[in-house]
């Protein structure tokens, strides 16, 4: 029953990531030029972005064959090259937060100043949006001990820049580290290529100190001691416990601690934790007191961040408005799911605010939401699904990049104009790039079922490659659901998904290599896969 159940589940996400990249595949035009969202950048045509990704094969198939003989050299060459372009980033494109990520960073920043009180700083904002509290609680902790060199705003936005650099780099070394050890370091290295050659995430993302770019970085960690408790237990299955006690409480601990950071800043990561439960279940049933000190710490961890934050928000005299009125009902994130192709924009505010009364905006924005899938039926709900996986995933995105196109330094002019050329000249190379890299990984998911079925025969460590891809595949999945099915999507969305569909691509990807290099020297069988 249970190998029926694992090979339902695992098949059925097979299924789910064919359909993402046929979906990808009827994202743009076949031969002419497209254009991303409100025509700020042109995008190639499919056909050109399919032969940039076979050449990107082509590389993962060179440094699959250098890695066999080179792997230190290849993977110091990486990270070099890698740690040049997070580095650089901070020098000549220094991003600013725009929108909603501003208004956290300047509530910080007022946390900050001494002169000005503890009380009564926090802005009405929070108070409409409480979803933005948990960040802002984080990121004022993590500036405290460096408060004296904040003197102005543009101090604090440097910090959080290097902040979140450093976080993306943590991130990447240790999603690269359990790679290397379940599937290979030839993997590891395909995997430092794919993020290499995605400069968006490389330099936009994480400078800007919000939920999602610092709630990613703990999320990947976590995943990775996840992964890491069950594949140690495989290795050592006829190992004693005790022996392998400190080690396997260790990466409770650790994964414990960063999921539960990763779902103080971003609750809808508990969709990630549900179905990261469902893959642990099927594939280690009899482990279950591991799962259940797993959750019991992740509890833990999660009441004392929580427990801690309120602490913090009695302190600076925080005060969520009671008025019942101004507060949104669930049903308006439905509405902005599916009432302009799952899009937010003006002709949803017109609805949300059209009333001040709770009641009657909560009744409004249900029959407006029942009229729209009314007027949707089925196959117009099924359209909404495909365009929201190609807002995330399609060939016509721009990663958000048309709307980060403000920086740090604003009193200097000369420095504004020369980030602004900059920009201009090297965004469409990066969108270009980024979205060649995000292809091929989505591309290769059709190799999946091949993949699987090659890792079926019951060897213990292609146990440990088949439950180690289901974990990833899980957690790209389950985010990309909640996107599609149940909130809105802008382009710059994707980076909660992309270090997970990375990884899958570049196993999948040096898979594909792998089985050419066989075939090209006889069917010997290089090391690392």
């Amino acid at each position: 029953m249970t190998a029926k159940f694992q090979s339902f589940i695992v098949w059925s996400m097979v299924v789910l990531a064919g359909l993402i990249s046929l979906s990808v595949l009827f994202s743009g035009h076949l031969f002419s030029p497209n254009a991303t969202f409100n025509g700020k950048f042109e995008a190639y045509a499919l056909v050109k972005d399919i032969i940039l990704c076979v050449f990107l094969i082509i590389v993962v198939t060179l440094i699959a064959k250098i890695s066999h003989k080179y792997h230190c050299f290849v993977r110091l060459l990486l990270w070099l090259l890698i740690i040049s372009v997070v580095a650089g980033a901070l020098i000549y494109q220094p991003y600013a937060p725009v929108y909603d990520s501003m208004a956290v960073n300047v509530q910080v920043y007022r946390l900050l100043q001494p002169e000005s009180g503890a009380g009564a700083l926090w802005s009405h904002y929070f108070s409409t949006f409480p979803n933005n509290v948990p960040i802002t609680v984080f990121l004022f902790w993590l500036n405290s001990p460096f408060k004296s060199i904040v003197h102005h705003f543009d101090d604090l936005l440097l910090l959080h820049a290097i902040f979140g650099q450093l976080l993306l780099l943590f991130s990447i070394y240790h999603l690269a580290k359990i790679i290397d050890v379940i599937f290979g370091k030839r993997v590891g290295n395909t995997f430092l290529l794919f993020c290499l050659f995605m400069p968006t995430y490389l330099m936009q993302f994480t400078q800007i100190a919000y939920s999602d770019t610092f709630a990613l970085p703990f999320l990947i960690v976590g995943v990775r001691f996840a992964i890491a408790i069950f594949d140690h237990q495989a290795q050592h299955k006829y190992a004693h416990m005790a022996s392998n006690y400190w080690l396997t409480t260790k990466n409770i601990i650790l994964s414990a601690l960063f999921l539960a950071i990763s779902i103080f800043l971003r609750p809808n990561v508990i969709v990630v934790i549900l179905a990261l439960s469902i893959i642990l279940i099927i594939f280690y049933a009899r482990q279950w007191r591991l799962m259940l000190a797993l959750i019991c710490a992740l509890a833990v961890f999660s009441f004392s961040t929580k427990a801690v934050a309120n602490v913090t928000l009695s302190e600076t005299h925080y005060q969520k408005v009671q008025d019942k009125n101004s507060q949104m009902p669930i049903e308006s994130w439905f509405l902005t799911a599916y009432y302009l192709g799952g899009r937010s924009g003006n002709e949803i505010n017109a609805i949300t605010d059209k009333y001040h009364n709770y009641d009657q905006r909560k009744a409004y924005i249900r029959e407006k939401l029942f009229e729209k899938f009314a007027a949707l039926k089925l196959t117009g709900i099924i359209r909404t699904w495909h365009n929201k996986i190609n807002v995330l995933f399609g060939i016509k995105t721009d990663f958000g990049m048309q709307y980060f196109n403000s920086f740090r330094k604003k009193s200097d002019v000369q420095a504004q104009k020369k980030y602004l050329k900059i920009y201009h000249q090297l965004t469409p190379k990066m969108i270009h790039l980024s979205t060649i890299t995000v292809l091929t990984a989505v591309l290769s998911l059709f190799i999946l079922p091949i993949y699987y079925l090659f890792k079926s025969n019951g060897d213990l460590k292609n146990e440990q490659q088949r439950y180690a891809m289901s974990m990833l595949l899980m957690t790209f999945e389950a985010l990309t659901l909640f996107y599609v099915l149940f909130w809105e999507v802008q382009e710059h969305y994707i980076y909660m998904m992309l270090p997970f569909l990375l990884a899958i691509g570049a196993i999948l990807s040096t898979f594909l290599a792998d089985k050419i290099l066989s075939s090209m020297f006889g069917g010997k069988k290089l090391k690392g896969l």
